[in-house]
């Protein structure tokens, strides 16, 4: 065991949000049980050229944060050919050079798991674990269709990503599933073994996201909304967000009751200030940015969590870190019907409303009766269920059993 080598490997850059509640906090975790992850992301080259400043800065904040080596080394034409050998021989630059031990590596997501396999496939002291992140299929032809890409570039595409994917599957020594959904995909896609698989949501650090009354009596005091409903979206627009439909259904609860107000926590604050103009009314919304250490603040001072998503393929196997941070910290969650196990949690365990159409007149009945419970109590029991199901706590020990296994077993 000691003389394993544990690297965590990530090739989409060091996102914010992202990197911090699903990279930087689970090494930490593992780290305190004995399992002492780097860090070595490749993302993509131009990227990179145009951030350098911002890299390094995080670089530094993540190394500092998790006390361990953060590598940075970016891949040009990440997603070609050239780019994918370069990746490979990375790795095996990067395990020669600490002597040739046993390396475990989590690759999070398919471009990760794809350069990990093709460093297993040829040097047998290296196992690794994929971690699977959701349909990378619907996603490529959901971006595809967006982008207008001609019918012959989207099929050369969709078989590159599947044969990734596949081998991902083929060679991964473990593979990690946000979702049951997901893990059904990939056991009908690639025929991937049940004994071969673990269910692992996008969970939360309980530490941070949990209810705390005055905390939360002290931040609706500070943001001037002691006496009002709030709804809270935190995130990004664009994409696969979801924002008209979002704010619309808000602008429904918006004007069935006065006392309801809607803030908006995103780093993309000319988008978001775009689109409440033209469908919230003036004074009753907040846009704001935050670092992620203080979304749990705001989360606490909220009274309903928001989570709509379009009925798309890409949707029914996901898991949005978002919706652990939300039930944890005792937040009732207004989301769309089959969004990974999610949709399903909220019914099952009351823990929200289950919108089958982004419907405001739906939303707002929903709502009035949801208030019918008492609010304390039921930031308790439902923060109680989320602690239960998403907490990082919860599953940081099975992982480790995972990698002392794939670390020590000839």
């Amino acid at each position: 065991m000691s003389e394993a080598r544990f690297l965590f490997l990530v090739t989409d850059g060091f996102r914010e949000t992202v990197i911090d509640s699903q990279v930087v906090d689970p090494i930490v975790l593992l780290g305190r049980v004995g399992i002492p992850f780097e860090l070595l992301a490749l993302p993509d080259g131009r990227e990179y050229l145009q951030r350098r400043a911002y890299y390094k800065a995080r670089q530094l904040a993540i190394s500092a944060r998790t006390g361990r080596r953060v590598g940075l080394r970016p891949l040009p034409r990440k997603n070609w050919r050239l780019g994918r050998f370069l990746g490979v021989a990375q790795l095996g630059l990067d395990f020669a050079a600490h002597g040739f031990r046993r390396m475990v590596i989590h690759a999070r997501g398919d471009g990760a798991a794809h350069l990990a396999a093709g460093l297993r496939r040829i040097v047998p002291n290296v196992r690794f674990v994929y971690d699977a992140r959701g349909d990378n299929e619907a996603e490529y032809l959901f971006m595809a269709a967006q982008r207008g890409l001609s019918t012959k570039t989207i099929a050369k595409g969709a078989a590159r990503l599947e044969r990734n994917c596949a081998a991902a599957v083929a060679y991964a020594d473990h593979v990690l599933c946000v979702s049951t959904p997901l893990r059904d995909l990939l056991a009908r896609r690639y025929r991937l073994e049940p004994e071969r698989c673990t269910v692992v949501p996008c969970a939360a650090d309980e530490e941070k996201f949990h209810p705390d009354e005055a905390d939360r009596a002290a931040i609706r005091s500070a943001l001037g909304l002691a006496d009002r409903f709030v709804v809270i979206y935190p995130g990004r627009f664009g994409r696969w967000h979801y924002n008209e439909e979002t704010f619309r259904v808000v602008r429904g609860l918006l004007d069935a009751d006065a006392s309801v107000f809607f803030l908006i926590i995103t780093p993309e604050q000319e988008a978001a200030a775009s689109l409440a103009a033209a469908l919230l009314p003036e004074g009753r919304y907040a846009i704001r940015s935050a670092e992620h250490e203080k979304i749990p603040r705001f989360l606490r001072a909220a009274d309903l969590g928001i989570l709509l998503r379009e009925r798309n393929p890409l949707n029914v196997v996901a898991c949005p870190t978002k919706f652990a941070e939300f039930v944890m910290s005792g937040l009732p969650v207004l989301i769309s019907t089959e969004i990974g196990d999610c949709s399903a949690f909220v019914a099952e365990h009351d823990a929200g409303i289950v919108l089958q159409e982004a419907i405001p007149e739906a939303a707002v009945s929903a709502v009035e009766e949801l208030r019918q419970e008492a609010a304390e109590s039921r930031r308790a029991r439902i923060a109680a269920l989320g602690r239960e199901r998403f907490s990082r706590q919860r599953f940081v020990c099975e992982l480790a059993q995972i990698y002392h296994r794939l670390a020590t077993t000839p």
